[in-house]
């Protein structure tokens, strides 16, 4: 929808596509996008959300994807760093603030280091008031 401008995808559930027919990512163009997802992920492939940022990226400069090491599909094990992600992007991105400073260096990171951000042990405590 064209009131749509902000896309925060968690772990997300991509089909296995070729390489001919690629998971489309026009829809994404003019949106932020963040794609967080856990690299022991057994449900959905770290992989394919990887490729869909790479495409998205060349459409769209603000799209970015965190990985979140040693996690799985429910993203539990980093369960306060993951929700501290999300809460700044969304924060960010419905009340034009500005985002902390690992989302702002994501988002302007050339790929691939946009878009194998690491989510840093202990993100979000600072953020906190």
């Amino acid at each position: 929808h064209g009131a749509v401008t902000s896309v925060l995808a968690m772990a997300p559930w991509l089909p296995e596509r070729t390489a001919a027919e690629p998971e489309p990512v026009k829809q994404l163009m003019g949106r932020r996008v963040l794609i967080v997802h856990g690299t022991n992920d057994e449900r959905t492939d770290p992989e394919l959300s990887y490729r869909l940022a790479e495409r998205a990226k060349k459409a769209n400069r603000d799209t970015c994807r965190f990985e979140v090491h040693s996690d799985g599909h429910a993203l539990r094990q980093h369960r306060s760093e993951v929700v501290a992600l999300a809460a700044d992007f969304v924060r960010g991105s419905l009340f034009a603030r500005s985002y902390a400073r690992p989302v702002a260096d994501a988002l302007a990171a050339p790929p691939p280091l946009g878009l194998r951000m690491p989510l840093a042990a202990g993100f979000g405590r600072s953020l906190r008031h």
